[in-house]
């Protein structure tokens, strides 16, 4: 690890989503669950060809086969519906509103999150003060989850075709936040993704390890901060911000 304390002048804090702002543990089974069941129900040809485990592989397959595919987790899993909807025998308007529902059932379930206790503090004492930007891998949307009033702007490897720690992703970000790389802030719990990808764009990167995880040996010791919770750095954000 090479500790680097926060510094100011800080204009954005960027924060990544799952694991960082809510917990996602279960939630996406859960929702592929909840996929499964509305497949059965309504086109169960489909269900008894391919079950949860077997989608899972294809979509390997499909992201191997396709790699513009690999960063689009959207367009990754309708493809997926897709296909296997085709193998039973759907096709035109028939196939497409299989994707639709299939798709819109387990999109809605995968943001049923439950936000940890201080990631609400933290974003009311934030803002106003500073930018706030949101930046995923994934296609979680912090509207649909209720959180859009907070941030200023939003950027997902869906919407960019790449994905963290990709330099495109953090220089794509910092044009978006309309600020210098080294007075952006931020916020994940990857150490590769978030920490490394942040740093290594002259970001100040925060490790939010809230189980005290050592640094991976695999991932390259790049300047951060580390933190065990949100509410620590609630604390030093503020205490920053006053003293600039």
């Amino acid at each position: 690890m090479i500790p680097r304390p926060l510094q100011a002048p800080v204009a954005v804090v960027m924060f990544d989503l799952d694991f960082t702002l809510w917990d996602l543990s279960g939630v996406i089974p859960h929702a592929e669950q909840v996929c499964q069941g509305l497949l059965e129900q309504r086109y169960p040809a489909v269900a008894e060809r391919f079950d949860i485990e077997s989608q899972r592989s294809l979509r390997v397959e499909l992201a191997e086969q396709h790699p513009e595919l690999a960063h689009d987790v959207t367009r990754l899993r309708r493809a997926s519906l897709e296909r296997i909807g085709a193998v039973a025998g759907y096709q035109g308007a028939a196939l497409q509103a299989l994707v639709e529902e299939a798709f819109t059932a387990f999109i809605d379930a995968r943001h049923a999150v439950t936000l940890y206790d201080d990631t609400l503090p933290l974003l009311r004492a934030l803002r106003g003060q500073v930018r706030l930007g949101a930046l995923t891998n994934g296609n979680a949307d912090v509207h649909r989850i209720g959180l859009g009033e907070y941030f200023d702007f939003t950027l997902s490897a869906v919407e960019l075709g790449a994905a963290k720690p990709s330099h495109l992703v953090y220089e794509t970000a910092a044009r978006r936040a309309g600020a210098p790389a080294a007075e952006i802030v931020h916020v994940g719990d990857d150490v590769h993704t978030d920490v490394y990808g942040a740093a290594n764009f002259g970001m100040q990167a925060v490790w939010l390890n809230r189980d005290g995880a050592h640094w991976p040996d695999e991932v390259p010791a790049v300047p951060h901060h580390a933190v065990g919770s949100l509410a620590e750095l609630e604390g030093m954000l503020l205490g920053l911000l006053r003293a600039a």
